[in-house]
C-alpha cells in the first residue's frame, strides 16, 4: 500500500466545498490513479477548516473561533467566560476586516457592557480579566492565524486583510491601547523592557481583531495556529510511513502564504524526507519560492479541473 496524506484547507476556493469534502475528492482521485494507494485525510488550517481540524480534539480543550468577518468579538468572549475552569481553552482568530481591538472580547469575558472596557476604564478591566483567568486555572491560548500585531506599522489597525494600507488612523485609540497594555500582565516581571514584551505589539496579538492582545495581557499565551495543530493532531505520527503528502491550499502566493499553515505541514513532511505536492486553484510561486516553501511540485486546477481529476493526475505522476 502507498500511504498518501491529503492535508490542508480549501476555504473559499472553487469549487466551493468544505475542506473535508474537498480533501475527500482529491483522495478519490488518488485512488483512481493508484489502486494500491491508502489516502489519509487531515484538515489543517485556519478559519472554518480549524473547526474541522480540532473536531477530534475536543476532549483535550474547548475551542472558540472568531470569524474574520465579525465586527464585534463579544460573543467569543462570552463563550470563553463559560468555559473558564476547564484545563485549556483555545481561541482561534485571523486578520479581521473590522478589528474591534479585542474590546468586545474583553467585555464578553467580564460580562459587562462595552462602555465598561472603554477609555479610562480599560486598564481596570484588563486587571479584572487577568485576575479572572488566574483564578480559573485555565490555560488560555490564542491560536493566531495571522502574525500581525494589534499595534504598529504592520498591525491589523494599519494594514487591511488584502495588505492595502489603512489611511485613517484613530491616534487617540492607539495611544490609549499602547498605554493600557504596557507592563501587562501585571504578574509578569521583565528584566529587560522591549517592544516585544508589549502584549499588543507581539506576534499574533492582532489575531481575532485584537483578541490575541487581550489574551496575552490577561496572562494567556499566543501560539501560531500551525504549531498548535501540529501538537494537537500529532502531525509527526500522521506522516509516519507515508509515501507522499498532498497539500490543498486555495492560492499559492507569497503574501497570502504568510498567514497560512503551509509551512507547518511542509516542515513536518521535510523531517520525514517526504515529497510534497501543492494542489491549488492558482499559483504565482517561482521555482525558488516553491523550494523555499518546501513544495516539490504544484498542480493548478485553475477552477477548471475537478479536484478528483487533480488527485488522479498527481497520483499518476508521483506514485509510479
Amino acid at each position: 500500500m502507498r500511504r498518501v496524506v491529503v492535508a490542508g484547507r480549501w476555504d473559499g476556493a472553487r469549487p466551493l466545498l468544505p475542506t473535508g469534502v474537498a480533501l475527500g475528492e482529491i483522495s478519490q482521485g488518488v485512488l483512481a490513479g493508484c489502486a494500491d494507494a491508502e489516502p489519509v485525510l487531515l484538515p489543517f488550517g485556519a478559519g472554518p477548516t480549524f473547526d474541522e481540524a480540532v473536531a477530534a480534539s475536543r476532549s483535550q480543550a474547548s475551542f472558540v473561533r472568531v470569524p474574520t468577518d465579525v465586527a464585534s468579538t463579544r460573543e467569543a468572549g462570552e463563550r470563553v467566560a463559560m468555559a473558564l475552569g476547564e484545563s485549556r481553552v483555545v481561541v482561534e482568530g485571523g486578520h479581521n476586516a473590522s478589528p474591534d481591538c479585542g474590546l468586545g472580547f474583553l467585555a464578553g469575558l467580564l460580562g459587562v457592557a462595552n462602555s465598561e472596557v472603554s477609555g479610562d476604564a480599560l486598564p481596570a478591566a484588563l486587571t479584572r480579566a487577568e485576575e479572572l483567568v488566574a483564578a480559573s486555572g485555565t490555560d488560555l491560548v490564542c491560536a493566531a492565524s495571522t502574525p500581525r500585531p494589534l499595534l504598529g506599522l504592520d498591525s491589523v489597525l494599519a494594514v487591511a486583510p488584502d495588505l492595502t494600507p489603512i489611511e485613517e488612523q484613530n491616534t487617540a485609540l492607539t495611544g490609549l491601547l499602547t498605554q493600557a497594555f504596557a507592563h501587562r500582565p501585571l504578574g509578569r516581571r521583565q528584566l529587560i523592557e522591549s517592544s516585544f514584551g508589549h502584549p499588543a505589539r507581539g506576534y499574533g496579538s492582532g489575531a481575532g481583531g485584537g483578541v490575541g492582545a487581550i489574551i496575552a495581557a490577561s496572562g494567556g499565551r499566543i501560539v501560531p495556529t500551525g504549531v498548535l495543530l501540529d501538537d494537537l493532531l500529532i502531525l509527526d505520527k500522521a506522516l509516519e510511513s507515508a509515501d507522499l503528502v498532498i497539500v490543498a491550499e486555495p492560492e499559492l502566493a507569497s503574501p497570502l502564504l504568510a498567514t497560512s499553515t503551509l509551512d507547518s505541514l511542509t516542515k513536518a513532511a521535510g523531517a520525514h524526507a517526504l515529497p510534497v505536492v501543492g494542489c491549488t486553484v492558482r499559483s504565482s510561486l517561482s521555482h525558488v519560492e516553491r523550494a523555499e516553501w518546501g513544495l516539490h511540485g504544484v498542480f493548478e486546477t485553475e477552477a477548471r479541473v475537478t479536484l478528483r481529476e487533480a488527485g488522479r493526475r498527481i497520483a499518476r505522476t508521483w506514485l509510479r
